[in-house]
């Protein structure tokens, strides 16, 4: 195991540290306690990361993870999750194209890639249940308990594709107490949000929740070349849920469907005509071609805890349905008489899971996590591309998926002060695919009755056929090894190694026209590839320092990836996922927070992260040059964030609570070539708000993005095909906000 030379400092350093540590913190009144109001500030999140029979402070929890309280989430300001990854170190939750996401954790994630059939590599878990495609996963952060960032492969607890990470995101549940929540929110570009949850009691076992949220806005962007904008939004979320409760059985069961209406992406082209220009010139886009996405889904989940002697037995069950039908310009080139590259897509998705796990104490000294998983789901994907107003290719294809698991972590204390963690998950998982090629229909003599974007005809793409039909079985086991150090009360030192994957597959995009004459070519097939295995290891501190004002958290990873995926072009110009790679990652975190007084509080975290190729034959054979030459695809070297908050209490008034956020992201690659690069960028947010005694009503007024910093999540260098672009981030946006509690 190689490490990097930046890395044998920073590790001999917290070493050292460490075990200085007892003799440092024995000078300090590490237990008087603290002063009045400091609480208010530095908050205890309870987190269910290790699924053990009760949650847990997220001090306490031997692993890298970043915890957000509901009230946390509301004081950020925070949307959706893509606002709750740019406060995490070595963190990226951004959307790629409209309602696909983005993620990446520790330089791991489909970062480039909508292509659904390639799973995701940061798990996204809502109420305990894992979604099964990077389709639908911008999840709107209202009505939330608690939102917990893994970083690093959950592969024991999580199963598969969470190689990165994951996002664990927890709903509120309905309360033994009637209470009431209305908020508004009126902003900038004509936004217009309502937020609206009921819940209490319906009979003395039984509760009962109502949540509502409608969002809108009109234009982000104005176009440079035409009248009119882009970036229109619409949304509406209904989730209610039901609850009983006896002294051993605690049920709850929560609905939810939803819908959005929107514009596509925001597009803007910086290679017009030849000429180059600077890509962040302005933010205005320069696209001719109007797009559209819209989403639909319902879900059902159940969770039922059962208290048995000496520990909880949990069942989740899940069924979800997504729909997603899109239209959108990747190229934004303002002629609209001679689009580059403008697809229309659609995805319809159900899966059903089930988790039945015991929790509990099985001695003194002793705890286990143990049960069964099981998962599927298929979907269908149709897509249409129109390719410089000439060329139209159209295909379908069908994924079948079964997944099922095994797994077990046991806590084993040693000593008083050393703890054992050991783990492992058994999983076996087969996917079925139909695959069709995207290509011209009048030469394949399929989807000839397409005569528009799926989006307005789904059912039209029903006569496209596949070219291709395979299963294919894998199988995995991912162990853990864990050593967690309790110094004393308010230092605890960990190591851990772990195994995770990400899933093979087949890929549903595939272009490669040779096949429908060779369909047995070995360098042209849709599939399979193979899982993506990585082996990580992390060592880590948590502590709390003068008298519990100070909170400083550091961790430092190594990872080693074999048969990463990889999307390449072959000979015939076809689109592959190959396993392409092998690569190393590292990187250290930081996560800290500072009272500065009773009122007055710092928080703040850095990353950095090094993702090196070690093998990578898609590159080396393509360019001549040698893998390590090449940076990873939107990873940034550096990530960082403060957060300044004051709160002061008025006599005969209420509170005010102000918070002043900068966030920085480094530069990084658009693309594997490395062609085009994404600048670095700075955000700069704000807020007050105003609280009456009582807490029955709430002012506040808050600004994103003061800058108005002009950025992008996504930018691609064509220049091949006469075309540079990138899609525009959102702009400065601002408004007033009003809550009121019952």
């Amino acid at each position: 195991m190689k490490i990097n030379i930046m890395v044998g400092p920073v590790i001999s350093l917290f070493t050292s540290t460490l075990f200085m540590s007892p003799l440092v913190l024995a000078q300090q009144q590490v237990n008087q306690t603290p002063a009045k109001g400091v609480n208010r500030l530095i908050e205890e999140v309870l987190v269910t990361a290790q699924k053990k029979a009760i949650a847990e402070r997220s001090q306490d929890v031997p692993i890298a993870i970043s915890a957000y309280s509901g009230d946390k989430v509301e004081a950020m300001f925070a949307v959706d999750v893509t606002d709750i990854g740019l406060t995490s170190p070595n963190v990226s939750l951004t959307p790629l194209l409209p309602g696909v996401g983005n993620f990446s954790i520790r330089g791991m994630g489909t970062v480039g890639q909508s292509i659904p059939s390639s799973d995701p590599a940061v798990g996204i878990v809502v109420d305990g249940i894992s979604y099964g495609t990077i389709y639908g996963v911008l999840f709107d952060l209202f009505d939330v308990e608690s939102v917990e960032i893994l970083r690093g492969p959950q592969g024991t607890l999580f199963g598969r594709n969470v190689t990165g990470g994951a996002v664990v995101l927890r709903t509120a549940r309905p309360t033994d107490e009637f209470e009431g929540k209305v908020k508004t929110t009126l902003g900038s570009n004509e936004r217009m949000d309502v937020m609206a949850s009921v819940s209490g009691p319906l009979t003395e076992n039984f509760s009962a929740k109502m949540a509502l949220l409608s969002k809108s806005h009109g234009d982000f962007w104005d176009r440079e070349y035409s009248n009119g904008g882009a970036g229109k939004y619409e949304s509406l979320v209904v989730r209610p849920a039901l609850r009983y409760q006896s002294d051993a059985l605690d049920i709850t069961t929560i609905a939810e469907v939803g819908n959005v209406n929107a514009d596509g992406n925001a597009t803007r082209n910086f290679y017009l005509d030849g000429i180059e220009r600077n890509p962040y010139g302005n933010n205005e886009s320069t696209q001719a071609k109007d797009g559209e996405n819209d989403l639909e889904w319902k879900s059902l989940t159940l969770e039922a805890n059962v208290d048995v002697a000496n520990g909880v037995v949990t069942t989740v069950a899940g069924y979800r349905e997504l729909e997603q039908n899109a239209d959108f310009d990747i190229d934004g080139d303002p002629n609209a008489a001679r689009f580059h590259f403008a697809p229309g897509t659609g995805m319809k998705q159900n899966q059903s899971s089930l988790e039945i796990r015991w929790a509990g104490d099985i001695s003194d000294n002793v705890n286990l996590s143990t049960g069964m998983y099981y998962f599927e789901q298929e979907y269908d994907y149709r897509e249409r591309r129109l390719v410089a107003q000439v060329l139209d290719r159209r295909g379908a294809s069908h994924i079948d998926h079964s997944t099922y698991g095994f797994f077990a972590q046991s806590d084993i204390q040693l000593t008083d002060a050393v703890t054992l963690t050991l783990g492992g998950r058994y999983t076996s998982e087969k996917k079925d695919g139909d695959i069709g090629v995207i290509g011209d229909p009048n030469a394949t003599g399929d989807c000839t009755s397409q005569s528009g974007p799926p989006f307005e005809d789904y059912a039209s793409l029903n006569d496209c056929e596949t070219v291709f039909s395979d299963s294919e079985t894998w199988s995995n086991f991912a162990p853990k090894l864990g050593v967690s150090w309790q110094v004393n009360e308010n230092l605890m030192a960990y190591t851990s190694y772990t195994r995770g994957f990400r899933s093979g597959g087949y890929n549903v995009r595939f272009t490669d026209l040779t096949f429908v004459t060779n369909p047995r070519d070995p360098s042209s097939t849709p599939g399979p590839y193979d899982e993506e295995v990585v082996d990580a290891y992390e060592i880590g501190m948590k502590s709390d320092w003068m008298g519990n004002r100070l909170r400083l958290n550091l961790a430092l990873f190594y990872n080693e990836f074999d048969d990463l995926q990889r999307t390449a072009l072959n000979a015939s110009g076809g689109q592959q996922i190959l396993n392409a790679a092998t690569a190393e990652i590292q990187g250290v975190e930081f996560e800290g927070v500072f009272l500065i007084t009773e009122q007055l509080a710092l928080e703040g975290s850095y990353g950095w992260v090094d993702a090196q190729y070690v093998t990578a034959d898609f590159l080396e054979v393509a360019t001549g040059r040698p893998a390590s030459s090449f940076d990873f695809t939107m990873v940034p070297e550096n990530t960082r964030n403060l957060a300044l908050t004051y709160f002061t209490e008025l006599d005969g008034i209420g509170s005010i609570n102000t918070r002043l956020s900068y966030v920085f992201v480094d530069s990084s690659k658009g693309d594997d070539f490395n062609r085009a690069e994404m600048s670095q960028y700075e955000l700069y947010d704000a807020s007050i708000s105003l609280t009456t005694v009582d807490e029955t009503l709430q002012v506040s007024l808050f600004g994103k993005n003061l800058k108005d910093e002009i950025y992008t999540n996504y930018i691609s260098d064509t220049s091949s095909l006469g075309t540079k672009s990138l899609f525009l981030a959102p702009p400065r946006t601002y408004g007033i906000e009003l809550t009121y509690n019952f």
